[in-house]
């Protein structure tokens, strides 16, 4: 049975660590992975930036979205693993995951929690917890 999976991305440890467990589980699951990273533009919101420094920051985040879902497309793929979209999205992470998994009407979200220093998302992750409790489907934790 294939599942459609959206696998989230960015560089840390938690990400690699989810892209390596479909890996590894391939023949179990037969994803069919749909690649996202966020570029989390709420943080310039508010702060005034002219607009030509603002775009020169969109367009670095661009730059380095690509090559970050370029790098784990070719290792999912060269894994044997089939990459259905692979895209970046602007706006809060975690709305984002959520309204883009309904768009692609996904099977499944597979993200790795993340530790902050704020107590309250220590265990999860600010984001993970957004997703687990607004995601419309199935959400799997890989630790």
């Amino acid at each position: 049975m294939t599942m459609r999976i959206l696998l989230p991305v960015d560089e840390r440890e938690g990400s690699i660590r989810t892209s390596n467990y479909f890996i590894r589980m391939k023949d179990r699951f037969n994803p069919v992975i749909n690649l996202i990273t966020v570029y989390d533009d709420t943080q310039l919101q508010g702060h005034g930036l002219l607009g030509d420094v603002e775009e020169k920051i969109r367009q670095t985040a661009d730059k380095i979205g690509e090559k970050l879902l370029n790098n784990y497309r070719t290792k999912l793929e060269n894994a044997g693993i089939f990459i259905e979209n692979a895209y970046m999205v602007s706006g809060a992470p975690g709305e984002s995951i959520c309204k883009e998994s309904d768009k692609l009407n996904v099977d499944m979200i597979a993200i790795s929690p993340s530790n902050n220093s704020n107590l309250m998302n220590c265990i999860l992750g600010s984001v993970t917890h957004y997703v687990i409790h607004n995601a419309s489907m199935p959400v799997i934790l890989i630790r």
